[in-house]
């Protein structure tokens, strides 16, 4: 899944050295800092995410939460998706404005700003006795913590960590669904690599990417998501 072949070497060089750069200079206590205040907002989302709520709603509320916690702005808007708009990507923009279902899945990404650093933070949850909804969710946490593990073990390139990612997709028996996947985080504005991780054919330092995973069932209309900052703990 590689998009590499019509880029020059020298174009790719540049765009590896411009990151590079960019990378050292990555606050990165920062960053994490960020990410955990992204998620610690998200965790206050998901709770009031229920059967019988529409997305606008869940949107509206995660707007006012920021605002009350003096967020500087946003890189993106709060993606809310429930049943089958769970196979969109940030590519995707909704067509219609879902109810959450007794029985459904649903995922909430957000992306925001906190001391100059961008924080996102993106996570699934399942609704009722569906089992197969269950599994892809679990699915979307055990590939992201899988895939964080052989990164601290083997300091792997972009495309090699995603080759990895894909192969856990696989034996779990779910379709990977996201390309660009993966991107940089840091201070505005973002410079360097903007092709994704997983087309990223150099080291993925600490601190400086968010890893991102997105799935969707084999035949069912539905689809996980989980990211976080990909750093050492």
């Amino acid at each position: 899944m590689t998009q590499l072949a019509e880029l020059s070497e020298k174009d790719i060089s540049e765009r590896i050295a411009k990151t590079e750069r960019y990378v050292s200079e990555q606050n990165v206590a920062k960053a994490i800092a960020a990410a955990k205040m992204a998620h610690e907002l998200l965790d206050k989302i998901i709770d009031i995410v229920k059967p019988g709520i529409r997305e606008s709603e869940v949107k509206d509320f995660s707007l006012k939460l920021f605002s009350e916690h003096q967020i500087e702005r946003t890189w993106h808007p709060p993606y809310v998706r429930f049943s089958e708009h769970t196979l969109l990507t940030f590519r995707d923009k909704a067509s219609e404005d879902r109810i959450l279902q007794e029985s459904d899945i649903a995922f909430i990404d957000i992306g925001i700003v906190k001391d100059g650093i961008e924080g996102d933070a993106g996570r699934s949850v399942s609704f009722g006795n569906n089992l197969e909804y269950k599994l892809l969710v679990d699915a979307s946490l055990s590939i992201f913590n899988d895939a964080t593990a052989y990164w601290q073990r083997n300091n792997p390139n972009g495309i090699a960590l995603y080759e990895y990612i894909f192969s856990l997709a696989d034996k779990l028996g779910v379709v990977w669904n996201l390309d660009p996947a993966g991107h940089l985080i840091g201070a505005f504005p973002h410079r360097g690599w903007k092709r994704g991780i997983n087309h990223f054919p150099n080291i993925v330092d600490n601190g400086a990417w968010i890893l991102e995973i997105q799935i969707k069932h084999k035949t069912l209309p539905a689809g996980a998501f989980f990211e976080d900052l990909l750093y050492r703990r």
